[in-house]
């Protein structure tokens, strides 16, 4: 006799198929519960630095080249290589954003976009500082040279600068390895002032993090920051940071006493054409032939004339012994061709802002001229696995942790309830 089928068999049949169906499904499916980082895309050692009561600088870095934004007070901010190069499709390993228009003691949170994927954590938040009681100290730089170890430039690198008493400070290094950070424009440690730099020479961390990962650091004197000797990546002390050697002579040949210098055109590192700056005594340099004559004029609402002198390396600095108005201003530099007997000039076009305007400060442009051979020393930056508050910039950490790749636990979930169904549906159809 025939066996006819039973209800019991037929939702056996039924619990078979779905659970096969929900297996394969979900197997190619992505598990989007748990974590969501993008690999490689994650932001490392996030930290806030340059803070001033108006502005403030938000660096990080990343294991794989990402592109990333950052999204604050209602305002999407671009990486400013991004900016500068006007390159929209650029992905980086090391990210540098500049927030600009804020408001005095106020808190921000941010939120960092890189590789398509939106991080957010509690330690992404800084406090601006108060409005400085005294006024804005005597222009001072502190700048220098990035080289990589075979004598080129890193290409795409961050230096941070820790001196005691001051807030955190950092400079992206431009496409020629040059970095500057204008110290008339540090705060304190406390926020609530002007940063006032040590009478005697004190030590401080500069730490490079360069493109490829590499993280050097260095103890400098705060007597050497005008100019900063040059920095080696990979090279973690200074006095081991030699000139380059040039090509060695031939056996028998015998090397020249007299030294080949190669002579710099006249050109203006800052500000470059169309800045706008927010300090009325901003500090201008660039290069010239070496141990040259330069002469300076500042076409304002009256002429401002001065004159300097370049170093041996062909790097000039000066400063207006005035304050600038707000509004358009132009600096012609010339200095006359040893050569030639010719004079020499170039002209840049920037714009001062109102006291009042919200502005960033001045920052350099970061193009200064070439220092001394320095190697780089690491700062101490908070690991992303163990988050300190970013407002103070640590030394950032020599080695990154790759992230969290996914969540297992959806998997081991998804198979325990398939053997389940699947066992019923065997069950059943006994």
């Amino acid at each position: 006799m025939k066996k006819e089928l039973r209800f019991p068999t037929i939702l056996g049949l039924i619990l078979l198929i779905i659970s096969i169906a929900a297996g394969v499904y979900l197997s190619g499916s992505k598990v989007t519960l748990g974590s969501k980082a993008s690999g490689g895309c994650s932001p490392q050692n996030v930290q806030v630095t340059n803070l001033t009561h108006v502005s403030a600088n938000i660096s990080f870095v990343t294991t794989s080249t990402c592109q990333a934004t950052i999204d604050i007070n209602n305002q999407t901010v671009f990486d400013l290589k991004l900016e500068t190069l006007n390159n929209p499709d650029l992905v980086t390993h090391v990210h540098y954003f500049e927030i600009k228009r804020l408001k005095e003691k106020t808190s921000y949170d941010f939120s960092i976009i890189s590789g398509g994927n939106t991080f957010n954590d509690s330690i992404y938040k800084f406090t601006t500082g108060s409005l400085p009681s005294s006024a804005t100290p005597t222009s001072n730089l502190a700048w220098g040279k990035v080289f990589a170890p075979d004598g080129k430039t890193p290409g795409n690198a961050i230096v941070y600068l820790n001196i005691p008493g001051a807030y955190p400070l950092s400079s992206i290094v431009t496409t020629n390895g040059n970095w500057s950070i204008s110290l008339a424009n540090t705060f304190n440690e406390t926020k609530n002032n002007w940063f006032t730099q040590p009478v005697d020479p004190t030590n401080e961390d500069i730490i490079v993090i360069a493109e490829d990962g590499v993280t050097t650091q260095v103890v400098n004197s705060t007597s050497r920051n005008n100019p900063v000797p040059n920095i080696i990546i990979g090279t973690n002390s200074l006095d081991a940071a030699d000139p380059l050697p040039t090509e060695a002579p031939q056996t028998g040949q015998l090397q020249s006493v007299t030294p080949v210098v190669s002579q710099k055109n006249i050109d203006i590192t800052n500000p470059k054409d169309g800045d706008m700056i927010n300090i009325s005594r901003p500090d201008f340099f660039g290069s010239a032939p070496i141990n040259t004559r330069v002469v300076i004029e500042v076409h304002s609402t009256q002429a401002i004339n001065g004159e300097t002198i370049t170093d041996s390396t062909g790097a000039w600095h000066w400063s207006p012994p005035q304050n600038l108005t707000p509004g358009e201003h132009t600096i012609t530099v010339k200095s006359q061709n040893g050569t030639t007997g010719i004079w020499e000039m170039v002209t840049r076009k920037f714009t001062v802002l109102a006291a009042d305007s919200g502005g960033p400060a001045f920052e350099a442009s970061g193009s200064a001229i070439t220092p001394t051979l320095v190697p780089t020393t690491i700062p101490t930056i908070a690991p992303t696995e163990t988050p300190v508050p970013t407002e103070r910039v640590a030394k950032p950490s020599t080695t990154v942790k790759p992230p969290v790749t996914g969540n297992y636990i959806p998997t081991v979930a998804i198979i325990f309830f398939s053997s389940i169904f699947i066992l019923i549906s065997y069950k059943l159809l006994l």
